[in-house]
């Protein structure tokens, strides 16, 4: 459940901005912000359980720096948020479309209106004849 609803933030991340190539080029700066940004969002349950079961024997390294149980608690579930985050980031940026901006859409220039019709004149004919007219 938890990868889930890291996937829609990234999501909404993703979709909360115009991103521009130089944005997306450092991935270890995104990811970085990504999972700053995510790791706030998160309440406590949210964050045990994802490093519940969890090794922690390589973690252990950063421990031994005499650092308190929170320290070393937000340390792993920082790690783990940023391994998700840089597999769903992957994932998405695989799929991504670029467009450049001298590029038109291809549905925009298919649904593009004559100027004529935006103005609300009629196009000039020859005069209409009424059923009165044709009479006399």
């Amino acid at each position: 459940m938890i990868k889930e609803k890291l996937k829609d933030k990234v999501a909404e991340i993703l979709s909360s901005k115009e991103w521009t190539f130089a944005d997306l080029t450092n991935m270890s700066q995104l990811v970085t912000g990504f999972s700053e940004e995510i790791y706030t969002q998160l309440d406590a349950k949210e964050k045990i359980s994802m490093v519940w079961e969890r090794d922690i024997s390589k973690a252990i390294s950063y421990a031994n720096n005499e650092c308190s149980f929170g320290k070393f608690f937000s340390h792993i579930v920082m790690e783990e948020i940023k391994i998700q985050v840089a597999k769903i980031l992957q994932e998405q940026l695989l799929k991504a479309n670029i467009n450049f901006g001298n590029n038109k859409n291809k549905e925009e220039e298919t649904n593009e209106i004559s100027k004529r019709s935006l103005v609300g004149k009629p196009h000039k004919r020859g005069k209409t004849i009424s059923k009165k007219d044709s009479e006399e």
